[in-house]
Protein backbone atom coordinates (compact mmCIF):
# COMPACT_ATOMS: atom_id res chain seq x y z
CA UNK A 1 0.00 0.00 0.00
CA UNK A 2 1.44 3.20 -0.88
CA UNK A 3 2.42 5.61 1.55
CA UNK A 4 -0.22 8.62 2.28
CA UNK A 5 0.91 12.52 2.13
CA UNK A 6 1.15 13.72 5.10
CA UNK A 7 1.29 17.41 4.88
CA UNK A 8 2.71 17.82 8.33
CA UNK A 9 5.27 16.14 7.14
CA UNK A 10 9.42 16.82 5.89
CA UNK A 11 9.83 15.31 2.15
CA UNK A 12 12.31 15.27 -0.11
CA UNK A 13 11.59 16.78 -3.56
CA UNK A 14 12.82 14.75 -6.77
CA UNK A 15 12.94 15.03 -10.32
CA UNK A 16 11.43 11.37 -11.70
CA UNK A 17 14.89 10.47 -12.54
CA UNK A 18 16.31 10.97 -8.68
CA UNK A 19 17.55 13.90 -8.93
CA UNK A 20 17.04 16.01 -5.44
CA UNK A 21 15.62 19.50 -6.34
CA UNK A 22 14.07 20.10 -3.32
CA UNK A 23 12.26 19.55 0.43
CA UNK A 24 8.79 19.90 1.20
CA UNK A 25 8.65 20.91 5.06
CA UNK A 26 5.25 21.38 6.99
CA UNK A 27 3.47 21.84 3.24
CA UNK A 28 5.72 24.19 1.60
CA UNK A 29 8.16 23.69 -1.10
CA UNK A 30 11.49 25.19 -0.68
CA UNK A 31 13.95 25.12 -3.73
CA UNK A 32 17.82 26.23 -3.38
CA UNK A 33 20.63 23.96 -3.12
CA UNK A 34 22.37 23.13 -0.82
CA UNK A 35 20.26 24.62 2.03
CA UNK A 36 16.83 24.33 -0.01
CA UNK A 37 15.42 28.29 2.31
CA UNK A 38 13.92 29.59 -0.61
CA UNK A 39 9.91 29.45 -0.37
CA UNK A 40 8.58 28.46 -3.55
CA UNK A 41 4.85 27.45 -3.18
CA UNK A 42 2.34 25.76 -0.79
CA UNK A 43 1.19 22.36 -1.36
CA UNK A 44 -1.93 21.64 -2.11
CA UNK A 45 -2.96 18.02 -0.29
CA UNK A 46 -5.39 16.98 -3.21
CA UNK A 47 -2.53 16.94 -6.04
CA UNK A 48 -0.34 14.42 -4.27
CA UNK A 49 -1.44 11.51 -6.27
CA UNK A 50 -0.44 7.73 -4.99
CA UNK A 51 2.76 6.72 -4.42
CA UNK A 52 3.67 10.77 -3.49
CA UNK A 53 3.77 12.11 -6.84
CA UNK A 54 2.84 15.41 -7.51
CA UNK A 55 2.69 17.27 -10.65
CA UNK A 56 3.88 21.21 -9.76
CA UNK A 57 4.50 23.94 -12.73
CA UNK A 58 3.36 21.20 -16.12
CA UNK A 59 6.45 19.04 -13.99
CA UNK A 60 6.21 15.89 -12.20
CA UNK A 61 7.89 15.36 -8.99
CA UNK A 62 8.53 12.01 -6.57
CA UNK A 63 8.07 13.06 -2.78
CA UNK A 64 10.63 10.87 -0.19
CA UNK A 65 10.04 10.92 3.58
CA UNK A 66 12.72 12.34 5.16
CA UNK A 67 13.53 10.17 7.97
CA UNK A 68 14.99 9.96 11.56
CA UNK A 69 17.59 7.81 12.43
CA UNK A 70 16.37 4.42 13.40
CA UNK A 71 13.17 5.19 11.97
Amino acid sequence: MPEDYDPQGRYDVLALDGEKLGESVKGVLYEGPPDYRQEVALIDPGLVSEGLRIAFMGLNYQLVAQRKPGQ
